[in-house]
């Protein structure tokens, strides 16, 4: 009873994401409430309708459907003056409130091996933190470490990532601090799920054991620039749906800005390749990057866009030999 409770929740968790995501902050207009509530409404029915035959399943789910519903059904938006300030205030209120459920429906549902989307909410703070780490990174290969000076950091940051992965598990205490520490560059998942960070770390360690400085550094600048400038415009102009939420629009500047990135690290500090040789491995890197980005769903694109990226300039290098 649960399980099949669970996947008729997962469709009811994909059209909370879809009405989350088209009042984000980046997306909202006023002109949107009246639909809006409509469609929130008939989800908060269509919700109703599955606690109704619910009774057997399980607890934790039934309660987390319970609060989904209660929200819908007892905070939607209301305001006493039709000023388009305090409609946006009053709906972006409710949308915290509805994050913080639908990521708690998600944790419920991975439980029963049910995967929705990650919510990612628009966060310049993280995507300039995002920048920030990709630049440092980028300093040290090129131009404080040598090969293997970056194994042993990476592999001390790694190790620390993953020491504190699981003491916040253990210690409930410490995972606030962290969430706090660091509130404004976290995903809401990354309160309860391995943050990316973390994954950032391994990744760098698995591409200082694996590949040549200028591989690692390509790939640091394709994740530190392309994944932010993707985020941006897709939030703000996608309108090409894709698939795992991205759009036509997101994953075509992370193309675009990954190759040009990767072309102009080429040009100023390896020289020695020529203008023909740069372009093929900019495509190649950026290419695999940019459908890493695209796929990655159960796989945290911290990871696998920066390795994807090391496995494309290798393909070029390889072939150019």
């Amino acid at each position: 009873m649960t399980y099949a409770l669970a996947l008729d929740s997962r469709q009811v968790a994909l059209d909370l994401h879809g009405l989350l995501k088209e009042i984000d902050t980046g997306h909202w207009k006023a002109e949107l409430a009246d639909s809006c509530r409509e469609r929130f409404e008939m989800l908060q029915r269509r919700v109703d309708l599955l606690l109704a035959g619910a009774a057997e399943a399980d607890a934790d789910l039934v309660r987390r459907l319970e609060e989904v519903a209660a929200l819908l059904r007892d905070h939607m938006p209301s305001y006493s003056s039709p000023s388009p300030a305090e409609i946006r205030h009053e709906w972006m209120r409710f949308r915290r409130q509805l994050v913080e459920a639908y990521n708690g429906l998600s944790r419920d549902l991975e439980a029963w091996s049910v995967h929705v989307p990650s919510l990612r909410p628009k966060n310049y703070a993280r995507n300039l933190f995002h920048v920030a780490n990709g630049v440092t990174a980028l300093i040290f290969i090129e131009w404080i470490l040598q090969p293997a000076g970056l194994v042993l950091m990476a592999a001390a940051l790694a190790a620390i990532a993953w020491t504190l992965e699981a003491a916040r598990r253990r210690l409930p205490g410490l995972n606030r601090f962290l969430v706090k520490l660091f509130n404004q560059v976290i995903h809401p998942h990354e309160r309860h799920r391995v943050n990316s960070a973390t994954w950032y770390a391994t990744a760098l360690l698995v591409l200082a054991l694996t590949s040549p400085p200028m591989v690692c550094a390509l790939a640091v600048t394709i994740l530190a620039l392309g994944d932010p400038a993707a985020a941006i415009i897709g939030r703000r102009w996608g309108r090409i749906s894709l698939i795992n939420g991205r759009s036509l629009e997101g994953s075509m500047t992370f193309f675009i800005v990954a190759a040009g990135a990767s072309w102009l690290l080429m040009a100023t500090l390896h020289g020695d390749l020529g203008a023909a040789a740069r372009l093929a491995i900019a495509l190649s890197a950026a290419g695999l990057a940019a459908l890493a980005e695209l796929v990655s769903k159960r796989v945290d694109d911290n990871f696998s866009v920066p390795l994807s990226a090391a496995l494309g300039a290798g393909l070029a290098l390889h072939l150019l030999a």
